[in-house]
């Protein structure tokens, strides 16, 4: 009999740990919803319910384990980081400066909510994120329907591909080109890349990767990214296209376990996407 009750108890073990697991999955898409719904309402200024759900989720940090917990504590730093860089951004426009300053200015307020997220986490005494390092382009990258490519060589087609692009548009509209005009959209779109990257798959890819899976993660933060964006005026086309490219950095970043491939093409698309048009900057 002992061998069938060793049987018995592996087997309850088992289901136990199933049991586990599924609360850790419903608590980390729980908080997967909320970080979503309320990235919808504050950037279409609902300020209303957005508020409502900050205080309910205020409320529930209490009955999260501790990664949950951190997390739902990084996306209140996330808000409240992000109402700052508002208040701010309206306070620096008050000032009468140039448009080269003030769009700057503006970049750079998206240190704020890196360095209250960053804060949080080092209050939990975790590593602020697996990804601050020289990047792994030695392996394969996996794109749906089982296609694998080489890393290196995927990124470098990335990069090349937008070179082309961007010096096809610069011979296309050669007689309208200011070099003074175009070094600063390099500059911009490096500041841009660089503290985007740091805050979405940086930080909050890697934290929402503990709570949920590697493909749950990217696709939450490929949502809300999108989703900010309408924050700064961008169409509803334009969050799509950031919504998909979110997909595509967030994959670079887990490939590499680095978020620098990412910055360097997220440089790249951006400076092309403003060159061609589709995304304006007041200057």
């Amino acid at each position: 009999m002992a061998p069938v009750k060793r049987g018995l108890f592996t087997h309850k073990r088992k289901v136990g740990g199933t049991k586990r697991m599924e609360g850790i999955n419903r608590q980390g898409i729980l908080l997967s919803l909320l970080f979503l719904t309320m990235t919808y309402f504050f950037a279409r200024g609902y300020y209303t319910p957005f508020f409502v759900f900050l205080i309910a989720l205020l409320l529930l940090v209490a009955f999260f384990k501790e990664e949950k917990r951190l997390f739902a504590w990084m996306v209140i730093s996330f808000f409240l980081g992000n109402l700052l860089l508002v208040y701010m951004d309206n306070f620096i426009e008050s000032f009468r400066s140039s448009a080269y300053s003030l769009v700057m200015s503006s970049q750079l307020l998206l240190l704020i909510p890196i360095i209250i997220i960053s804060y949080v986490i080092k209050k939990f005494k975790l590593e602020i994120s697996p990804f601050l390092k020289k990047p792994m382009l030695s392996g394969e990258i996996q794109l749906p329907f089982n296609i694998a490519f080489s890393l290196r060589k995927f990124f470098l087609f990335l990069c090349l591909l937008s070179i082309l692009a961007i010096i096809g548009i610069l011979l296309i509209k050669k007689d309208e080109v200011q070099w003074h005009l175009l070094l600063f959209i390099l500059l911009f779109s490096s500041f841009n890349a660089l503290l985007e990257e740091v805050l979405w798959r940086g930080i909050l890819l890697s934290k929402l990767i503990t709570i949920t899976n590697q493909r749950l993660g990217m696709i939450v933060t490929s949502i809300a990214f999108g989703l900010h964006t309408t924050m700064f005026g961008f169409s509803i086309l334009i969050s799509i296209l950031y919504f998909f490219l979110g997909l595509l950095f967030g994959l670079l970043t887990l490939s590499s376990k680095s978020i620098i491939p990412a910055i360097i093409v997220h440089t790249l698309i951006t400076t092309l996407l403003i060159i061609s048009g589709w995304v304006m900057i007041p200057v």
